[in-house]
C-alpha cells in the first residue's frame, strides 16, 4: 500500500542533501522494516541540479526485490544538516567511508528508481536556476497499518511550501 508520497522540489539555488537512509526516519511508523521508496523523476535529472546519488554497488534487478529491507541502520547523527532538510544523516566517518562509491542516477524524465528504507542516498546541491522535480512514492506492507487516508478533504492545509 501507499504509505505517503511528496514532492520533491530542491529550488533553484539549494543545498544539497546530506547522506542518509530513510530507516531512521520510518522506525516509528512501522516495526518491522517493510518500506520502500519509488523516486519519479518528473524532468531529465542531471548533477547539477541536485539529482539523486546512491552507491551504484547495490543495484539489483527486479527479481531481487525480495532481499530489500535486510540491512542493517548506519552510524546516524541528529541536527547535522538541516539546510538540507534532513537532520538525521549518516555521521561523517561512515559517510565518508561509503562516499567513492556513490554515484548520480540517471533519470530520464518518467524514469523512477526504487530502493529499500536502509539503502544510502544523498544528492547534490541545485546550481541551475531552475527548480528540480521529482516524486517519491513510499510503499508498505499494509498487514500492521492502522491508519489510512480514506478523505481527500483530510489533506486540505497540509502541503508544505518551499
Amino acid at each position: 500500500m501507499i504509505d505517503h508520497a511528496s514532492l520533491l522540489i530542491k529550488g533553484a539555488g539549494a543545498a544539497r542533501t546530506a547522506m542518509h537512509q530513510d530507516r531512521p526516519y520510518w522506525v516509528g511508523r512501522e516495526a518491522s522494516p517493510s518500506m520502500f521508496s519509488v523516486w519519479i523523476a518528473l524532468e531529465d535529472m542531471s548533477e547539477d541540479k541536485g539529482g539523486l546519488m546512491m552507491s551504484l554497488d547495490n543495484e539489483v534487478g527486479v527479481s531481487q526485490m525480495s532481499s530489500f529491507n535486510t540491512g542493517s541502520i548506519l552510524e546516524h547523527e541528529e541536527g547535522a544538516e538541516p539546510e538540507g532538510g534532513f537532520p538525521i544523516s549518516i555521521a561523517d566517518r561512515t559517510a565518508s567511508r561509503i562516499a567513492d562509491s556513490m554515484g548520480f542516477v540517471d533519470l530520464g524524465k518518467g524514469k523512477a528508481i526504487a530502493f529499500d528504507s536502509f539503502e544510502p542516498h544523498m544528492s547534490g546541491p541545485n546550481t541551475t536556476p531552475t527548480p528540480r522535480l521529482a516524486m517519491k512514492i513510499a510503499y508498505a506492507e499494509g498487514k500492521e497499518k492502522t491508519r489510512y487516508l480514506t478523505r481527500i478533504d483530510a489533506l486540505e492545509g497540509s502541503f508544505l511550501r518551499t
